[in-house]
């Protein structure tokens, strides 16, 4: 495929909006809706869609010939850069958390076929991905001297991925809402729907790793350096995470089992899931103004549910 036609088909337009007319929401006449991001591709899903779009752009444009980057077994950002890769025609290697396991992830087996070189890094190596010396000790030991590579940060997160992520609450149809939900890992997204968002909306953040809130500093960081200069309504609810990041339990299983039957609104456990049932518990706890217009940002991801058989019975 020709890059250019694929970089151009990035959406410009809206993805579709679903009404979540959940009981909850009735009773305080709150208008709930989502933004079904994950429905922009088949495989380069939700949010990621998003954030590689400029960081490929400045890819091609700096004659890359690879692109490096890091995840975990289940990452939803290795899947969708190991697609981008194969549209693309661009070599790519993810550098994965952990020993190589007996049998890989639904994930990894994905990335695999779609052409990534996989390296398994140990904790200890794992920790130091983000100083320069040791990608280039990385690069030096497992790429090919000639490629020219292109890396790209742990989830995706630099001021490229903002420079996408904002186009979200840019458009028009997003503008009506007062409330605006995501859910946060490394903090990219978000820092780019804040960015994007109008002086009088409210953007949410629910991380999900346990002890989320040295991500304020990410994202504000992440806001100075693009150059935002207004101030924008925004905060973190630290309370959504269910225990850390991956943590999951059978109520959480049993809630997102529930969502999807009721409103044909599928979710994963690691992020939209905790999302939706933290949005759910802000409006029990009038934590949103009744009558307010809320909108839940549907990040993707649901290719990681393969990793929990509750959803395959």
């Amino acid at each position: 495929m020709c890059t250019d036609i694929f970089i151009s088909q990035f959406p410009t337009f809206t993805p579709p909006f679903q009404s979540l007319s959940h009981a909850l929401a009735r009773e305080k006449n709150i208008q709930l809706d989502v933004l079904r991001l994950d429905l922009v591709h088949p495989k380069i899903s939700g949010n990621k869609w998003y954030k590689l779009k400029y960081n490929l752009k400045a890819a091609i444009t700096h004659g890359a010939d690879c692109i490096a980057s890091f995840g975990g077994a289940y990452s939803n950002h290795i899947h969708a850069l190991a697609a981008a890769g194969s549209y693309l025609g661009l070599e790519t290697v993810g550098f994965i958390r952990g020993h190589k396991p007996k049998l890989l992830s639904p994930t990894l087996k994905d990335a695999a076929e779609m052409g990534m070189q996989l390296i398994y890094l140990d904790r200890a190596s794992y920790r130091e991905k983000h100083l320069p010396e040791q990608r280039s000790i990385l690069a030096n030991q497992f790429i090919d001297n000639s490629r020219s590579v292109y890396w790209v940060p742990e989830g995706g997160s630099n001021l490229l991925a903002v420079q996408g992520t904002q186009e979200i609450t840019e458009n028009e149809q997003v503008k009506q809402f007062d409330y605006i939900f995501a859910a946060c890992g490394t903090g990219g997204t978000l820092a780019g729907l804040i960015k994007g968002a109008a002086n009088h909306q409210q953007v949410i953040g629910v991380p999900v790793l346990k002890g989320g809130g040295f991500l304020q500093g990410v994202i504000e960081g992440f806001l100075r350096d693009s150059g935002l200069e207004e101030n924008k309504q925004w905060h973190l609810w630290l309370d959504g995470h269910w225990g850390g990041y991956g943590k999951t339990n059978e109520q959480l299983h049993q809630f997102i089992l529930s969502i999807e039957k009721d409103y044909a609104l599928p979710l994963d456990p690691i992020y939209t899931g905790k999302l939706v049932w933290r949005v759910l518990e802000g409006i029990k706890r009038d934590e949103i103004p009744a009558g307010s217009r809320v909108l839940i940002i549907h990040s993707g991801g649901l290719q990681g549910r393969r990793g929990f058989p509750q959803y395959y019975k």
